[in-house]
């Protein structure tokens, strides 16, 4: 690498596509005066793949745009960019040329180069460069060596993928080209790597035996890490320890990411901070710390967020610390010019490459600016050196053992704060397991022995020491930092209004009124349900705990900022909190009674988990509260979609399936997968190798469903098992895998064993007919066919499906769950799924993750196929058969209501009340008398 382009990041993964397609961008030209490296950056197409998925047979088909400029500025993003070019020889002579990616730092970069017909290509994958380095201590860059014969062109496609922001070009090289730039690299690198070696040596001899003055040392330090950073940016840290790309990908991160920290402590040696405002030096305490952390979180989880967090740091820390460093001057104050030049210039240097990297100020003289700086920065300081050597004796040893002293202090804070942080973590972590161990044996004797009351009992309060454990692990998630928001576009209003109405049970059970209201009826934003639920549930709990009987709960949602902005308020008439309490209800532990003969029970955890949950969600939360009078407590949360922008999951429908346990205040809700996902019920799959056939099939029924299309039997196999089509018309002479072997395989999976298939086909004779019948297709129809004859086939077996989701679905509410006879694949899913649900009758946290995960399906899959065999969700079929199977128990009374609750996994008495009635038209009681 140039010396001028010392700190040059990039990383452009150059992924070469088939394309037969012509260029819009000019040929890179070969001719017999090419002697020194040829630019072909300018030359450059770019696209832009933000799913990284986009295959490598599909790429050329895809849009690309001109670059239009000399380098390539890679961003920190989890994208992959294609980059193409053509390349031809214009000369009389076979050329031997080499392609070359100028950063070493590029992590992942795949070469694909085109064969003179540009049909065929020839694949070259790399990651970041480590056995393969020529010379440990100096850089080394992709290589793709190719061959170009005389008068013809080839067509380089290329993928980057790079978690890192890189800054780059790309080269083609003859062999001599070749030769004489790395000889060139050698002599540049030797020659910096030996003054890097020196004066490590030199400062460290100075710094352990000469100079012991604190300031000395830290320089020393900062040199250090900065020869490291340099080392890291060239890729030699890494390599030197491993081979592997991946672990040293983080090794050289750590090194060129260290610098703020170094920088840190070295102003707050060189300059008078105690003649500076207070703050200057907390700043740059939280920038030491901010460094420590992202460092670490990059090394343990290498994203590119952390990584561009990194780089924003280094270039705000440098800002702030230009500015401290001008200040001073201004102010005329003590500045220890022998450290503070040469720092302020390699500190300068360094923040201007970063600002080149994030893309901030594009300007190609930075580069030379920022290498004339990085020689200075070490010149000068051995020309200060004979300075510092007469003045070692003058140092301030007040000023050492002061920071000394911060620094012992700090670091036996930040030692306590991780024990307190690791203690909470490991201690739930470890009490989940024998929690665990009692919690499953417990279930299982509530089943076997219904009559024994004390078993309830245990089985609610072992559920409730979980429910607090979970609070202990989301208090300690919020602390490490890994507590991530997923917000997905709802109806507020309604997801409001399902989740309040799972206190109204408990509200009439402690003869509380409550009161609930929406200020629209439907407004759609974007939020955690996860956390959102948490945040409600907690305050609600808390609202009624502490209301006596006769009094009023009420809860509220209204929006603002043209309803970018939720705001929820959460009133009781209860006992209320003391003005002097106010200030401390958020504190983790803290109780407002904490005597030992206080009325109500708690820990202390709730609202303190609330209060971060709001503040994780961007939001806030106050509390008005009069003694004896009530407390309110009003939330104000973002719910618009520039907010959360990067976080967005996929977009759910709202449901009203939520399960509450109102006396422990605990929410069981179905998982986000089980609803309709944005997905059409009606679902066609057309399996034809011939697109226009797709093509008319698709405009008979595309009003009426959605479609979905395949060329072959492999690919229609590979999307029906996906997403569980409702009906497959499929073609029966196919290439790779005809439609008999497609019908088979479908036929034959429990996944798919439902769907419709009508095979097409030309063939008119009985035995092709007979084949595919036997092999399980539901109809057949004969080529040519017509518009009518197709849409009658297709409404004909959805009327037979139609009949069979309803005998399903009557089925599974008439039958007894051990009555089934086994006599078709789909009657065999239907009596797994209820041994599933059986064997997890009296688990209350039983939902669609888990149902999918025994069934062994994913919770689509599971979702669709349910759907179509009995027309109900996981969450329905669930609870139907728990109402059925406590309905049986009932009818046997084989215990009281509240017991067969329990055993049917129903931890809300009055929530199994309501719902057994809404199924069976009795209450539990009336139906047991019967």
């Amino acid at each position: 690498m140039k010396l001028n382009s010392l700190f040059s990041f990039t990383s452009f993964c150059i992924f070469v596509i088939i394309s037969g397609r012509t260029l819009a961008q000019a040929p890179v030209i070969i001719t017999s005066k090419t002697k020194t490296p040829v630019a072909a950056t300018a030359f450059l197409e770019i696209l832009r793949d933000t799913s990284a998925s986009i295959p490598f047979e599909q790429i050329s088909k895809q849009a690309f745009k001109p670059l239009g400029k000399d380098y390539f500025l890679f961003p920190y993003t989890d994208d992959a960019h294609w980059v193409r070019f053509s390349i031809e020889n214009k000369d009389n002579v076979n050329k031997k040329l080499t392609l070359q990616w100028i950063n070493s730092l590029i992590e992942n970069i795949d070469f694909y180069i085109s064969d003179t017909t540009h049909q065929h290509y020839t694949h070259t994958a790399y990651k970041l460069i480590t056995d393969k380095k020529e010379k440990k201590l100096i850089e080394s860059e992709p290589e793709f060596p190719f061959e170009l014969a005389p008068h013809t062109s080839k067509i380089i496609y290329a993928k980057i993928r790079s978690q890192r922001g890189l800054y780059g070009t790309l080269q083609v090289h003859s062999d001599d080209s070749l030769l004489q730039k790395k000889l060139n690299t050698y002599v540049e690198q030797g020659f910096i790597n030996g003054f890097l070696f020196f004066r490590m040596f030199l400062i460290a001899v100075l710094g352990a035996f000469i100079i012991t003055l604190p300031i000395f040392r830290i320089y020393s330090l900062h040199a250090i890490v900065k020869s490291f950073a340099f080392w890291g940016i060239m890729n030699v840290m890494g390599p030197l320890f491993t081979d592997d790309p991946d672990i040293a990908k983080k090794i050289n991160f750590l090194c060129y990411n260290s610098i703020p920290l170094t920088a840190g402590l070295l102003i707050l040696y060189s300059l008078a901070f105690d003649r500076l405002p207070k703050w200057y030096s907390k700043v740059i305490y939280f920038f030491i710390a901010a460094n420590i952390i992202i460092t670490i979180f990059g090394v343990v989880d290498y994203k590119w967020y952390w990584l561009k967090a990194g780089v924003y740091l280094i270039v705000v820390s440098s800002l702030f610390y230009l500015y401290v460093y001008i200040y001073s001057l201004i102010k005329k104050l003590p500045t220890n010019s022998y450290y503070t030049i040469p720092f302020i210039m390699g500190l300068t240097s360094y923040m201007l490459i970063h600002l080149r990297l994030l893309g901030i100020i594009e300007i190609k003289i930075l580069f030379r600016i920022a290498s004339l700086l990085f020689v200075l920065e070490n010149l000068i300081f051995v020309f200060f050196l004979g300075q510092i050597f007469r003045d070692a004796d003058r140092s301030k040893l007040v000023a050492e053992k002061q920071l000394g002293f911060n620094l012992e202090q700090n670091a036996r804070l930040k030692e306590l704060d991780n024990l307190k942080t690791t203690f909470f973590a490991n201690i739930s972590h470890e009490l989940r397991t024998p929690i665990t161990l009692i919690l499953g044996p417990l279930q299982e004797l509530v089943r076997k022995y219904p009559t024994e009351n004390l078993l309830p009992l245990m089985l609610r309060n072992t559920q409730r020491l979980l429910t607090l454990i979970n609070q202990l692990l989301d208090i300690s998630k919020l602390e490490a930092g890994q507590m991530s928001v997923k917000v997905s576009k709802q109806n507020t209003n309604q997801y409001f209004r399902t989740l309040t109405s799972s206190f109204t049970s408990l509200a009439e059970s402690r003869q509380i009124a409550f009161e609930t209201s929406n200020q629209q009826q439907e407004v759609w934003g974007y939020i955690d349900n996860d956390k959102l639920d948490k945040i409600i549930i907690n305050l609600l709990s808390n609202a009624f705990k502490f209301t006596p009987k006769g009094g009023t709960v009420t809860a509220h949602i209204t929006y603002e900022n043209d309803f970018r902005k939720a705001i929820i308020t959460i009133s009781d008439t209860g006992i209320g909190i003391k003005k002097d309490k106010l200030d401390k209800i958020f504190d983790r532990f803290y109780q407002v009674d904490s005597s030992q003969n206080r009325k109500f029970e708690g820990t202390g955890i709730g609202l303190a988990l609330v209060k971060e949950l709001v503040d994780v969600l961007k939001g806030s939360i106050k509390v008005e509260s009069q003694e004896n009078v009530g407390t309110t407590f009003s939330i104000q949360l973002p719910i618009d979609k520039k907010t959360w922008e990067g976080m967005i999951e996929e977009e759910v429908q709202q449901t009203d399936e939520y399960a509450f346990n109102a006396s422990q205040g605990a929410m069981s809700l179905p998982s986000t997968a089980d609803n309709n996902n944005g997905e059409q019920d009606n679902l066609l799959l057309i399996v034809d190798d011939n697109a226009d056939i797709r093509t008319y099939i698709k405009s008979i029924f595309e009003k009426d469903f959605q479609i979905m299309e395949a060329s072959n039997g492999k690919e229609g196999i590979e999307k029906a098992t996906e997403r569980i089509p409702n009906v497959i018309i499929s073609d029966l002479m196919m290439p790779e895998m005809d439609g008999f072997e497609f019908c088979k395989v479908l036929k034959s999976d429990e996944k798919t064993s439902h769907i419709p298939i009508i095979m097409l086909t030309a063939k008119a004779d009985a035995e092709s007919k007979m084949e595919g019948l036997e092999l399980g297709a539901d109809d057949y129809l004969t080529k040519p066919f017509n518009k009518e004859e197709i849409l009658v086939k297709v409404k004909n077996l959805i009327s037979i499906r139609e009949t069979l989701r309803k005998w399903y679905g009557k089925e599974i509410i008439e039958l007894k769950p051990d009555e089934i006879k086994v006599n078709s694949i789909d009657e065999a899913f239907i009596t797994k799924a209820k041994a599933v649900v059986e064997a997890n009758l009296a688990n209350s946290q039983f939902d669609l993750a888990h149902f999918a995960n025994d069934m062994a399906l994913s919770t689509v899959q599971l979702r669709r196929k349910l759907k179509a065999l009995t027309n109900q969700t996981a969450v329905e079929f669930i609870r139907r058969y728990r109402l059925q199977r406590a309905a049986s128990l009932l009818k046997q009374k084989a215990g009281t209501v509240s017991d067969i609750a329990y055993q049917v996994g129903f931890e809300s008495l009055s929530y199994f009340t309501k719902v057994f009635q809404e199924e069976f038209n009795v209450t539990p009681s009336e139906y047991m008398g019967n």
